[in-house]
């Protein structure tokens, strides 16, 4: 049951499957990619950031980590040239190593969550290929078109989806760590005097 806690608030009504072409080289695509943070609030607690690697000239992945720096599930994007562009297709893998076996037997067993890991990786690349923040409602598409035919509410949409992966991309780079002056530190240092409890 690793994949419910990731996605227990998102509603899904289907996606499309299929590489999409964008009108950028592979190279670009590939360069959006590899300094994508993944959507930590759409992921769950378990997933704690991410790690981008390129297996060959066409595959790169996003692998999905704990706490301890284990993959926990994979983004494998494939990135072939297009014409003047390029065509992607990005898929849901198990994770190697100590939550293979594990995430291998949740899959057979929770299709309809590995269906909502797919179109958040689906979302995730494009978002990063198209230099925009991760849009939540592209995993809800009545809700999508709902909002697009109010252009009213457009604006406090991308304000909620400009928040949200700012909040994400500062989780990853570690905002939350103890500060040099011990301000906030877990040990009750709260470095001087302002805020102690003495």
């Amino acid at each position: 049951m690793m994949f419910a806690p990731f996605l227990a608030g998102v509603m899904w009504l289907g996606a499309s499957g299929g590489g999409t072409h964008y009108d950028k080289t592979p190279a670009e695509v590939r360069s959006a990619l590899q300094s994508a943070l993944v959507p930590l609030h759409v992921l769950g607690g378990q997933v704690t950031g991410s790690r981008v690697t390129r297996l060959d000239d066409e595959t790169m992945v996003t692998s999905l980590l704990d706490e301890g720096e284990n993959e926990l599930m994979r983004f494998v994007t494939t990135v072939s040239a297009d014409g003047e562009g390029s065509r992607v297709e990005t898929i849901v893998e198990a994770p190697k190593g100590v939550h293979a076996k594990r995430a291998e037997e949740t899959m057979k067993k929770q299709a309809i969550a590995v269906s909502l890991l797919e179109l958040v990786a689906q979302e995730h690349v494009a978002s990063a290929i198209e230099g925009r923040p991760f849009n939540m409602l592209a995993l809800n598409p009545a809700a999508n078109a709902m909002v697009n035919a109010m252009p009213e509410t457009t604006s406090s949409v991308d304000d909620s989806n400009a928040a949200t992966a700012e909040w994400s991309r500062l989780q990853q780079q570690g905002y939350g760590e103890t500060r040099d002056n011990g301000w906030g530190s877990p040990n009750g240092d709260y470095g001087g005097d302002w805020g102690s409890q003495d």
